[in-house]
């Protein structure tokens, strides 16, 4: 709430529970039930579950920790992890823009895979909860 700079029912209404249980979890008449503290978790992302659980390390979560968007991120890197731009530089390489001649490919050979076909489908809401679509097998199969 610190942080957002918000009152406890403006906090509440935010994560979509009522003033009253805020009330009641700032007062320690109650802890926070998992529902609230997921609710807490999925509205402010860059808080870090094991603070809120445990109370161990920072409140933020590291940018290199931070759990990607699967549709709309930045690639992060895990420590360690150099990104293509910064391993060329660190090799001496030249990124393809950057370069006065253009790369040379002496032989492109095809690589044959083997064909694939879809098993399952799962599809995750952010209710928590999922589905699951198996296509149809062909009667050739």
């Amino acid at each position: 709430m610190e942080q957002e700079g918000l009152t406890p029912s403006k906090f509440a209404e935010s994560i979509g529970i009522q003033r009253s249980a805020m009330s009641h979890i700032i007062s320690g008449r109650n802890n926070p039930s998992l529902d609230v503290l997921l609710k807490i978790l999925e509205k402010f992302t860059y808080i870090d579950s094991d603070w809120l659980l445990f109370g161990k390390g920072n409140m933020r979560k590291e940018e290199a920790y931070m759990e990607p968007d699967l549709f709309n991120h930045t690639p992060v890197n895990p420590p360690g992890v150099l990104s293509l731009a910064e391993n060329r530089r660190e090799n001496g390489l030249q990124l393809a823009g950057n370069s006065s001649k253009p790369p040379v490919i002496e032989k492109v050979i095809p690589v044959e895979s083997p064909a694939k076909k879809v098993s399952k489908i799962m599809i995750f809401y952010t209710d928590n909860t999922y589905d699951t679509f198996i296509p149809e097998k062909s009667r050739k199969d």
